[in-house]
């Protein structure tokens, strides 16, 4: 009987831990991204999710007219870091700074310490992919140095494009989160000229 009552009891701390964590979790989500109310939320989540596609198809585009249909002579500069072509750097780095970006929102915002290890060890990465074109450039005889210029540019770009893609996805996806959470528990978001007068006071009410 006791250890029953023990593990009753245990349940519902993790229970009330839990909803706890999901209550800190909205707010610090209402205090950054500032929805205006419940139903303004639906509208930020299509704005940001739009933006995002939008923007994911607009680094698509760019790295296939730039690089992978463009003049460069792929048999050059190839990279030292697994032997990939230029325009497979491209992917690569894009590829892995999404993943990155990805990884460290999320951690940012759930506390996660493996997540921002993973996101550091590739945010490395491609900084080494994205400089390695102009290192080749000037300390090398493989390219002269603005193509290395030139292709350490289209790589900064994409990868500073994915990663505002990734955030906007990040932010949709938490919204997302958000709305479903005030809607199960019954939860209205105060208006935000209330939550701007009372400071970091409450932000949910039953």
């Amino acid at each position: 009987m006791d250890s029953e009552a023990n593990d009753s009891a245990d349940s519902i701390d993790s229970v009330n831990s839990a909803i706890e964590n999901s209550q800190e979790l909205a707010d610090r989500l209402i205090s950054r991204l500032k929805p205006e109310d419940n139903a303004s939320i639906l509208k930020m989540i299509a704005n940001k999710a739009y933006f995002s596609g939008g923007l994911g198809t607009i680094i698509l585009v760019f790295w296939w007219l730039t690089v992978d249909t463009g003049n460069d002579e792929l048999d050059s500069g190839v990279s030292t870091f697994f032997n990939l072509d230029f325009s497979q750097v491209a992917l690569t780095v894009i590829g892995l700074g999404l993943l990155s970006a990805l990884l460290r929102d999320f951690s940012r915002e759930l506390g996660k310490l493996a997540p921002a290890l993973v996101s550091g060890a590739l945010i490395i990465l491609c900084c080494l992919y994205v400089l390695e074109p102009v290192a080749l450039g000037i300390f090398t005889d493989e390219m002269s140095s603005s193509d290395g210029i030139w292709r350490t540019a289209r790589l900064a770009l994409l990868w500073l494009g994915i990663t505002y893609c990734a955030h906007l996805l990040v932010d949709a996806s938490l919204l997302a989160w958000l709305k479903k959470f005030c809607d199960s528990k019954g939860l209205i978001i105060d208006p935000l000229s209330t939550r701007e007068e009372l400071g970091n006071g409450q932000l949910l009410d039953d």
